[in-house]
């Protein structure tokens, strides 16, 4: 499981997970605006790829909006 560090949302021991294995709380946060992700650890809060303040979100939502970026783009 990578590092531990505690969940922000019920405290539990975790690691290098997408969600919390004990609560389900995201682990990972994303740019809505670009697509792009990290872990929540990382103690980002603008995205570092286009500086759009960021947000929790599941890998699923995160990489559905980057592929539906792409498609877009053509």
């Amino acid at each position: 499981m990578g590092n531990p560090f505690r969940c922000p949302k019920c405290g539990a021991t975790t690691g290098s997970t997408d969600y919390c294995p004990n609560c389900g709380e995201p682990l990972t946060l994303g740019c809505p605006k670009c697509g792009a992700t990290w872990k929540y650890w990382e103690n980002i809060k603008f995205c570092p790829n286009c500086g759009t303040k960021a947000e929790k979100v599941g890998v699923t939502r995160a990489t559905r909006t980057l592929a539906g970026k792409s498609l877009a783009r053509g």
